[in-house]
């Protein structure tokens, strides 16, 4: 019976989805398709994220038409594009960057004029989090955002399931505290971010800004985030069993010049971050790359291979020379 409820409410989805191709500009036709999913939802989550991600990319699509065909639903729309990145998403991260955004001025939103060039990164942790990759290199310029994706997949990962502890470890006790404290501005219930409204049920049970912990749902042994500086020696006080995420663990141009000092790095790295990985834990790193000898490099000369890592390399500037 379940079965048929399911190609039933597929087939709706499908005939909803193509009212929409036939009349873009008609409300009723995206109203109809959203509660279609969510029915799907309850037989085939996969199907029904795949529905609310196609609706969505129509919905930012057909605005700035409707705008001017249809006014008077405009408001409407606007208001159930909302609805549709809410539901979901708990289970698509580029969703997720949407929604937790929705109420932050214009000026002040981070993805929403990013996404663009950062789609890529959010595509593979996306794929990190479907278990289609264990692991995630990102070598990407400065300032295009690269750690501040991450901070806010920390935050989607930790939602997702806060029983799992992650570890996120940087060169720098400066950068580890800012990331702290960034996740959680994101996650703090009356900030200007909603990610209380996408994990309605995940509360933070615990901060420890010296050693930089955050716990989410009930108190464990190793919390739900946990930031730390490498080198600092972890034995026994880390763990990472949804996600290891390591951050331009290259201190600067001295230790990058030195294949001496980047293969110290290479010994503390294991030792200290990759040796905490229990379980299926995936692996992502982001850096501004400087040597073919830095951990990106040696990963790569490793993993280059296979079909569950992925890296991604973001030039300076695109092919007309302008910057990315």
């Amino acid at each position: 019976m379940q079965e048929d409820v399911n190609m039933d409410t597929k087939k709706l989805v499908e005939k909803l989805a193509a009212q929409i191709e036939r009349e873009p500009y008609s409300y009723r036709g995206y109203e109809g398709h959203y509660s279609a999913c969510k029915l799907l939802m309850k037989d085939s989550v996969a199907e029904a994220v795949d529905g609310l991600v196609w609706l969505s990319e129509r919905i930012t699509e057909a605005m700035p038409t409707m705008a001017v065909v249809n006014r008077a639903e405009m408001g409407a729309l606007y208001g159930l594009h909302k609805e549709v990145l809410l539901a979901a998403a708990p289970y698509d991260f580029d969703s997720y960057l949407q929604y937790v955004e929705w109420n932050r001025e214009p000026s002040k939103k981070f993805y929403a004029p990013r996404r663009k060039q950062l789609k890529v990164v959010v595509d593979a942790l996306q794929d990190l989090a479907d278990d289609k990759l264990d692991l995630v290199c990102g070598s990407l310029p400065p300032g295009v955002g690269k750690s501040t994706v991450a901070m806010f997949a920390l935050t989607w990962f930790g939602g997702r399931n806060p029983d799992a502890p992650i570890l996120t470890g940087s060169h720098s006790n400066s950068w580890v505290r800012g990331a702290y404290d960034e996740c959680l501005r994101i996650m703090d219930v009356k900030g200007e971010y909603l990610w209380h409204d996408v994990f309605p049920d995940v509360q933070v049970s615990s901060t420890n800004a010296k050693d930089c912990r955050i716990d989410l749902g009930k108190r464990k042994r190793f919390e739900t985030l946990q930031f730390t500086s490498i080198g600092t020696g972890n034995a026994g006080l880390y763990r990472a069993q949804t996600l290891l995420y390591c951050d331009d663990l290259v201190s600067g141009i001295e230790v990058a010049m030195s294949k001496d000092r980047l293969d110290k790095l290479w010994e503390i790295y294991n030792t200290d971050l990759r040796q905490r990985k229990i379980g299926r834990c995936k692996e992502l790193h982001i850096a501004t790359r400087w040597s073919v000898w830095d951990v990106v490099g040696r990963l790569e000369m490793e993993y280059g291979d296979s079909e569950r890592a992925r890296f991604i390399v973001t030039p300076a500037v695109n092919e007309n020379d302008e910057s990315n």
